[in-house]
């Protein structure tokens, strides 16, 4: 890849232990890590470089790193639209599944990573699906940073409804675990580092005590991270107190599944005793605000992320799913965050810029165990950055470029770098064809409700003619 200096940049935003903003600054790429990070100015006289990029104009930043993304979902945009957690689980999301094919599900996961790098995001974490292979697959072409793990169920009878009668949902424990194992040890290092595979305990309440032990007992096997969707909704709290007596988070710590390796997404739900044993086993959170407003899930009323983050949680961001979320825009799920928050405790102080994009970036990177390779702009660490154009009408003027991004702009980068390879430049993407994506996403999506019998249901409530 050789050597790349991009110069001239406005406004560099290292993220890094001291938080340093440089003006004027510039970055200096050599194959896959970064080698300068500083002033313009102080750039070497005789620095070479086999591409050089003028950044006048620009931000630029660490990649944003989302912890909750269903790359395969993305076909299903709109499907969950108009329905409770439950109903969307169990009647629109698994019948979506139950239809799409493999070669569906890797054009779902290259439509998924499209929208994740024209927004900004340069590694993402998939708390899993049946098709994890294929989700690698779209990863190595796209040039993303992806962690993949496949659904592990042994319960089909759940306390929040049925899963359907279908053999893709219909797995023993020991099928389950032997899986979900293979795609980790597939997937360790893959497409040169980019992809790498991770446990998941998709829903506990889908999820046997036998299963969650062995999931346990495999992670520390091949010291790899668990992910798992915990505390939330309402449904799934009484749906786990039904099941064991206890919530969530109580149970993990009943079955000693709990440990540092964990990211909880949602977390919207979490008790007094639950947010402690966050703080004394030192698991991670997905915050992902654009669900909990889109199917009214609560937690911005019972959410407590700020409390989180003030005693010393980790809390990272996640977009979710365009069947849930219904788009994965790291910058607006910044805005939306803050907002969520200083809504419903009356104070513009929670959540300020600066830590909207720690949660983008840096602690995004301590979620997934790369903090010392991704997640702030220093030498020696990865190439994985990306670039904004503050020259339209939504940046103008520039006063803070931290406040314009989260409570001014969109995703909209201009350039994407990860590992050094240039996967976006001046907004168009590089790395593969966004025409030919586009085009299959729509027919496969369509096709896929018509099957499915979604189409039926998600219809405009107007007439149309």
């Amino acid at each position: 890849m050789g050597r790349v200096l991009i110069k001239n940049v406005d406004w560099l935003i290292t993220v890094d232990a001291g938080r340093t903003i440089y003006r004027h600054g510039a970055v200096g790429i050599a194959d896959d890590r970064l080698e300068f990070v500083g002033k313009a100015e102080d750039l070497p006289p005789d620095y070479q470089a086999d591409e050089v990029i003028d950044g006048s104009g620009h931000i630029a930043l660490p990649g944003f790193i989302d912890t909750h993304v269903h790359n395969t979902q993305h076909l299903g945009r709109g499907l969950g639209d108009g329905c409770d957690m439950p109903v969307l689980l169990l009647e629109r999301l698994y019948a979506y599944e139950s239809v799409m094919t493999a070669e569906d599900a890797y054009w779902a996961a290259r439509l998924c990573q499209l929208e994740l790098i024209r927004s900004g995001t340069t590694c993402f974490l998939d708390p899993s699906s049946y098709y994890p292979d294929e989700t690698a697959r779209a990863t190595g072409d796209s040039g993303m940073r992806g962690f993949v793990s496949r659904t592990a169920f042994d319960i089909q009878n759940t306390k929040i409804g049925k899963l359907p009668r279908r053999p893709l949902f219909r797995e023993s424990t020991e099928e389950a675990l032997d899986r979900a194992e293979e795609t980790v040890v597939t997937y360790k290092n893959a497409h040169g580092g980019r992809v790498r595979a991770w446990l998941s305990i998709r829903i506990p309440v889908g999820c046997s005590d036998a299963l969650c032990k062995g999931i346990r007992r495999l992670a520390d096997k091949h010291k790899v991270g668990i992910v798992t969707h915990c505390c939330e909704s309402h449904d799934q709290s009484v749906g786990s107190r039904r099941t064991s007596g206890l919530t969530d988070i109580e149970r993990m710590e009943a079955l000693d599944v709990l440990g540092p390796d964990m990211v909880m997404i949602q977390m919207g739900w979490a008790n007094p005793n639950e947010i402690a044993l966050a703080q004394k086993r030192g698991f991670k959170i997905s915050y992902t605000p654009t669900t909990g407003y889109r199917i009214a899930l609560g937690d911005a009323t019972f959410g407590h992320f700020p409390e989180f983050a003030a005693l010393g949680v980790t809390v990272a961001l996640g977009g979710n799913a365009a069947m849930s979320s219904n788009h994965l825009d790291l910058v607006r799920v910044m805005g939306l965050g803050a907002g969520m928050m200083r809504s419903t405790r009356i104070s513009p102080f929670i959540f300020p810029p600066e830590q909207m994009i720690e949660m983008a970036t840096i602690n995004g990177a301590v979620a997934v165990g790369m903090q010392d390779e991704i997640g702030s702009l220093e030498v020696g660490k990865k190439a994985d950055l990306v670039l904004f154009d503050t020259r339209t009408s939504e940046w103008c003027p520039v006063h803070n470029p931290l406040s314009n991004l989260v409570h001014s702009s969109r995703g909209g980068a201009n350039y994407v770098f990860v590992d050094g390879r240039l996967l976006m430049r001046e907004g168009e993407i590089t790395a593969f064809s966004e025409e030919e994506t586009i085009r299959e996403g729509q027919m496969r999506g369509l096709a896929i409700a018509e099957r499915s019998g979604l189409d039926r249901i998600h219809r405009p409530h107007w007439s149309v003619r």
